[in-house]
């Protein structure tokens, strides 16, 4: 069971942030770090801030991380400044402690960040429409352009071999040897399937070894619900989460937007009938994307763009099984098996993406 965070409210008073802080609440989701949204007030008018703390114990250079996320920023504010950008499109706003640090430690070792909050925005766990999955895919494209002159010396690697899939398959090799908690014989059939597929696991990373397709930086958690869209008009402004903002391939972020935009059912999904690829808006998705970054991407990374998204949900569901089977230190879980419940969602992912590759392959040709 997890712990209840004590939040440390003379802490964020050195946050360069002026007025008084009102409340704090928490923001119970995602599977990493823990969020807050803070209303803060000066002569009568009231501003909202993220404040959150970063789980040091999956990056473990919060310092580098930080420096990424700077860097991309303000890549992305200079395009905005300059013109560069679609009018509308924003990018997070780090606050600064007082001290000029882009974070601070309390007394227990934990990493507190400051971000302002994005108003007028909604996101969504479940694409609502065909126009919002266009959307969301140009937004990835336009920020994939506008950091594309980004050095990839410059970045660290938040998370070292994060979408490596051949180092995946090791940890998962190396979790089944161990077999910690007794879970390998109640889950063979996932074992089995991960097995079979695991060439087109390392597809891209082999790719990228052999420099057959370019590093780029690229975001690294693609997920749908990392999209801000305008409350009024739901076009995208603004992607967030950029934790793991560091060296790749732009053709993770893709493969992993169309995984869970174009399979509308949830990460964790149960009842695996529902587990379906929507062409209209894998097709949306295609040409967003296309539209904004489809001059800057070559030949040879156009041409596994079919594949992107099925090595995505195949290296997301290896990472879940490799969690289930390692007593769940990674994901947060809510209920017992709940890793092993998300790596078959993912794995008939795989299967559901494969049946349709032929299909949509053509669509990566213009």
């Amino acid at each position: 069971m997890e712990h209840k965070v004590q939040i440390p409210v003379d802490l964020l008073h050195h946050f360069e942030i002026p007025g008084a802080l009102v409340s704090v609440e928490e923001l119970k989701r995602g599977h990493i770090n823990h969020t807050y949204i803070g209303v803060w007030t000066l002569e009568g008018v009231t501003k909202r801030y993220v404040h959150q703390i970063v789980n040091h114990e999956v990056f473990r250079d919060v310092p580098g991380l930080m420096n990424n996320m700077r860097i991309v920023t303000n890549r992305i504010c200079r395009r905005i400044t300059d013109g560069e950008a679609r009018a509308g499109d924003t990018t997070l706003t780090i606050i600064p402690a007082r001290s000029g640090e882009s974070f601070l430690v309390d007394e227990h070792g934990s990493y507190w960040r400051t971000f302002e909050f994005v108003e007028r925005t909604v996101s969504f766990d479940v694409c609502p429409s065909v126009h919002a999955a266009r959307e969301s895919a140009a937004i990835l494209g336009r920020f994939q352009r506008y950091i594309d002159d980004v050095k990839v010396s410059e970045l660290c690697d938040a998370i070292p071999f994060f979408h490596d899939g051949e180092k995946r398959y090791q940890a998962l090799e190396k979790a089944l040897s161990i077999d910690l908690y007794n879970k390998r014989s109640g889950a063979q059939k996932e074992v089995a399937f991960a097995i079979t597929q695991r060439d087109l696991g390392g597809a891209l990373v082999s790719a990228l070894r052999s420099g057959r397709i370019p590093s780029r930086v690229a975001h690294h958690d693609m997920k749908l619900n990392n999209v801000l869209f305008d409350v009024d008009t739901l076009e995208a402004r603004c992607l967030v989460d950029l934790d793991t903002c560091m060296p790749g391939t732009p053709l993770s972020d893709f493969g992993d937007l169309v995984r869970c935009t174009a399979v509308p059912c949830a990460e964790d999904e149960t009842d695996l009938s529902k587990v379906a690829v929507d062409l209209e808006l894998y097709q949306a998705i295609t040409e967003g994307y296309l539209a904004e970054f489809g001059e800057i991407i070559t030949p040879a990374e156009r041409s596994l763009m079919s594949v992107a998204p099925r090595v995505l949900a195949l290296i997301l569901g290896v990472r879940f099984l490799t969690d289930h089977l390692s007593g769940d230190t990674y994901f947060r879980i809510h209920r017992p098996n709940h890793n092993l419940d998300r790596a078959r969602t993912q794995f008939e992912v795989v299967r559901a993406l494969a049946r349709v590759e032929d299909e949509v392959g053509g669509w990566f040709e213009f």
